[in-house]
């Protein structure tokens, strides 16, 4: 009869420890649960895992939004400097530089006198005139010299006096001198004769050129080489320069049919470049110059 009333009592002894362990909490703090992981927190006595990390509000993503470099290049310094360089202002005020035209000649005269005009305005700096044939004479156009376009340069050869830059009338209008035009005194000298003239840009480009010839007599050496070399520079006609001396044809005879015949000229006249409705187109033709007429140094 005693084994009955013991199995109530083991039911208990075996129960108690189970109701023991639930009334005793898990832990009270986030320490108590590291043994079980990294990620372990104590929540409501409770071991359980951490909440994940809110990966939208990290310094990270923070400071991309508004990273210095962002702003640095929407200010950079290289972009400011870059609109305003200087080699955009320089080449925005540099001068182009002026062309010109042969348009009177007189070689007879004490001081033989050459006339220029500007087709387009700009520096003379570097313009060069050459004659080709025996009188070695050249001249180039030294700096600070600015002309407009219709301007009119003379050039004096054996002259006396030369304007200074800005003032066109420093030599005064006293003949051979004029107030209208620029004037520029220059060494060397012309015999009357045939001689052929050619223009250069400072860059060595052909600008201009002109033959001159008389009607009869010995042609210098080179006439004709300097003829066909204004043609080979197309600043010249192109109608073929034949040199037949025993030709009974002018046509044949030193190019004379194609250049400016500047024969019977005075000391007070000159040819003058003023025929047709393009007197001054290039490449030039003997049909653009009159024959002598009384001269009109300065004026065109």
């Amino acid at each position: 009869m005693s084994h009955p009333r013991g199995v109530p009592m083991l039911a208990a002894l075996v129960l108690l420890p189970l109701f023991s362990g639930c009334s005793e909490p898990e832990c009270t703090k986030d320490r108590d649960c590291a043994a079980r992981g990294p990620d372990i927190v104590c929540v409501d006595e409770v071991c359980v895992q951490s909440p994940a990390t809110d990966a939208g509000q990290t310094d990270a993503g923070t400071d991309g939004g508004v990273s210095d470099a962002g702003t640095d290049a929407g200010q950079a310094d290289a972009g400011a400097d870059a609109g305003v360089a200087d080699a955009g202002t320089d080449a925005g005020t540099s001068l182009s530089e002026a062309s010109l035209r042969i348009t009177e000649i007189n070689p007879l005269l004490q001081e033989p006198l050459i006339e220029l005009v500007a087709v387009r305005g700009g520096t003379l700096a570097g313009i060069s005139l050459l004659e080709l044939t025996n009188s070695k004479f050249s001249f180039t156009f030294p700096q600070g010299f600015t002309v407009e376009a219709g301007a009119v340069v003379l050039l004096h050869l054996g002259g006396g006096c030369s304007d200074t830059p800005g003032v066109p009338a420093a030599c005064g209008q006293t003949a051979p001198f004029s107030a209208q035009a620029w004037d520029f005194s220059v060494a060397g000298s012309l015999s009357y004769s045939g001689k052929v003239f050619e223009l250069l840009a400072s860059d060595g480009s052909p600008m201009d050129g002109v033959p001159f010839v008389k009607a009869s007599g010995v042609m210098p050496d080179g006439t004709v080489a300097a003829v066909q070399r204004l043609q080979a520079d197309r600043v010249w006609d192109a109608t073929p320069c034949i040199d037949n001396p025993q030709s009974d044809f002018a046509k044949d005879r030193y190019c004379r049919n194609i250049a400016v015949n500047w024969s019977d000229l005075g000391s007070g006249t000159s040819v003058m470049r003023i025929g047709g409705a393009t007197p001054l187109a290039t490449p030039g033709m003997a049909t653009q110059w009159s024959g002598p007429l009384p001269s009109r140094w300065g004026i065109y």
